[in-house]
């Protein structure tokens, strides 16, 4: 079993304010929607090359499980939340003999949308970890790809994806993609798991920002009425966005044969998916306008997602007939 790394750095005074000013006036800080291509970060990732010594000198303020730097004074931004299209590849560093991530340092605005696509263009596996607040792992992981951590081969996809994260390719040529809101503030280490014993790091950095307004998605329980009718929840206008309400109610309560039907009306004008996080049930292609209907079976939890959109998660909390 891997180890899932998940780091964040503490306070580590003057150092770690010196860092991000000195990210801050590099052009990598922001990667934005048009500047996703690789050839754009590598020149990017090579201008703070001279940085990677002063991070590597804040190893000792890194706790592990930790959430973040709420302690650290970290520049303010105020800017309306963007999307960011990040392009992150694995490479052989021709002065480490090591692998690395490319770009190793990522800087976003709290409440920026992130859009990932990890590349990797190894025979071997590689993944993108980030631990607590955020729980990320994308892993471009195929069959035919070697675990360098246990010398074998795989022969199925990664299972261990976070909900939305799409693989595709074969071994030398693998992308995953994956999209997630950044909504926590501070410093935070992601990692290859199979490589990080050899330095495969980098870092995410989330600026304050004030122009962001942190909005909870998941609405009130409700418990649904006995009517034998479907219990109704609504993907709502606007559910596309990462401030909306995505599904409503967020969490739902049924009875076992008095009304285990849940019926999803995709009111809003972009597609969506209902996706069972096991995969007990997924709508598919919802278009605007049209409905999914489930009758669950066995009392539980279930929660869900759009594929689409990963901010969108809602539950259905199912009990046995009293």
């Amino acid at each position: 079993m891997k180890c899932r790394v998940g780091r964040a750095v503490s306070s580590a005074g003057v150092a770690i304010i010196l860092l991000i000013l000195a990210l801050a006036a590099v052009s990598v800080v922001y990667v934005t929607s048009n500047q996703g291509t690789s050839d754009q970060l590598s020149s990017q990732s090579r201008q703070i090359i001279t940085l990677e010594s002063r991070v590597q000198s804040l190893a000792s303020a890194v706790a592990s499980g930790r959430g973040g730097t709420s302690n650290v004074s970290l520049p303010a931004m105020n800017q309306p939340p963007a999307i960011r299209t990040i392009r992150e590849t694995w490479y052989l560093s021709s002065s480490a003999h090591q692998d690395r991530f490319d770009p190793s340092f990522i800087v976003v605005n709290q409440g920026d949308m992130v859009r990932l696509t990890f590349i990797d263009n190894d025979t071997v596996a590689h993944d993108f970890v980030i631990g607590q607040p955020y729980n990320i792992i994308v892993n471009a992981t195929v069959p035919g790809l070697t675990n360098d951590l246990t010398g074998r081969t795989f022969i199925t996809n990664a299972t261990d994806n976070s909900p939305g994260v799409v693989v595709r390719g074969t071994p030398g040529n693998v992308s995953a993609t994956y999209s997630f809101v950044a909504s926590h503030t501070g410093i935070f280490e992601f990692v290859c798991t199979y490589h990080a014993q050899v330095g495969m790091i980098g870092y995410l950095v989330v600026l304050p920002n004030l122009a962001y307004t942190a909005t909870t998605t998941a609405s009130a329980t409700t418990t649904a009425q006995l009517t034998g009718a479907g219990v109704a929840v609504s993907i709502a206008p606007g559910a596309g966005k990462p401030s909306s309400k995505g599904f409503t109610p967020g969490t739902i309560t049924i009875v076992l044969g008095v009304n285990s039907t849940v019926v999803w009306t995709n009111n809003d004008t972009q597609p969506h998916t209902v996706t069972a996080d096991g995969g007990s049930f997924d709508s598919g292609y919802l278009a605007s306008g049209a409905t999914f209907t489930y009758s669950f079976g066995a009392a539980g939890t279930y929660t869900y997602h759009c594929t689409y959109h990963p901010w969108m998660t809602g539950t259905v909390i199912v009990k046995a007939a009293p």
